[in-house]
């Protein structure tokens, strides 16, 4: 089982790269904006909130990150399951000792090493390029990659469940990807929202993943609430996926 999955991932992984639109986006878009908002001096002045922090120590690799990781979970990881239904891959896979599920858990797999070599990307540009600091809370870093990656990846999981063409993949993804955005803070910040949407923001997955990131870049302490959503995510979303999954 374990040499079939290894196997499979590395053909994923080929099949991936035979695609540069994907992981071009995935790595190039987020470190594109990390370095053209960062460049700009004021990236890197103390601003004049109590706490002084700086945006390329903040919201800047946060939103590189989690662009990363939501383009790859809600676009690329969607999309290939619903194309190889399409095609009728998967409905031949279950006939052959080789499981559908298996090509799930490589389609997890290479998309996860693309946001783990984004996440690389960042940790090493930023500071040599933009004198960005480095996670103040490693372990608190870690604990917010895998918490957002379940919950964003679950939710593209979920999308690939519930809609099975590729076009309509294509529409929803942006439909649930953009707003996300917004509500995260990445085009206004949170403190300036109404508060019902700042509020509503605290509830959505990417939203949750991004502050958190921001919490351990900087070194405070994370938030139960954004730690309890994301958890709330992964597993609601991944229990509904498993149901409404079909290999057809």
């Amino acid at each position: 089982m374990t040499a079939v999955l290894a196997r499979l991932t590395a053909t994923e992984w080929r099949l991936l790269l035979r695609d540069p639109v994907s992981v071009g986006f995935a790595l190039a878009l987020p470190l594109a904006l990390l370095v053209i908002f960062g460049l700009p001096a004021e990236s890197r002045e103390a601003s004049r909130d109590p706490g002084g922090e700086r945006p390329i120590d903040t919201v800047l690799p946060s939103m590189a990150l989690v662009l990363s990781f939501g383009m790859l979970a809600l676009f690329t990881l969607p999309y290939n399951l619903a194309a190889y239904r399409e095609r009728g891959i998967l409905r031949r896979l279950a006939t052959t000792p080789v499981r559908p599920v298996l090509l799930l858990a490589a389609q997890l797999a290479v998309n996860l090493a693309v946001a783990t070599l984004a996440t690389l990307l960042v940790l090493a540009i930023g500071p040599l390029a933009l004198d960005m600091a480095l996670p103040a809370d490693p372990l608190g870093l870690l604990l917010a990659l895998a918490l957002g990656a379940a919950a964003l990846f679950g939710i593209g999981l979920l999308l690939a469940a519930l809609v099975p063409r590729t076009r309509r993949i294509q529409a929803i993804g942006p439909l649930l990807f953009f707003p996300s955005l917004f509500l995260a803070g990445l085009w206004l910040p949170k403190e300036q929202m109404p508060a019902i949407l700042a509020r509503v923001g605290d509830l959505t997955p990417l939203s949750a993943f991004r502050e958190t990131l921001q919490d351990a870049w900087v070194g405070d302490a994370l938030d139960p609430l954004h730690l309890a959503v994301m958890v709330v995510w992964a597993l609601g979303a991944a229990a509904v996926a498993a149901r409404a999954f079909r290999w057809e």
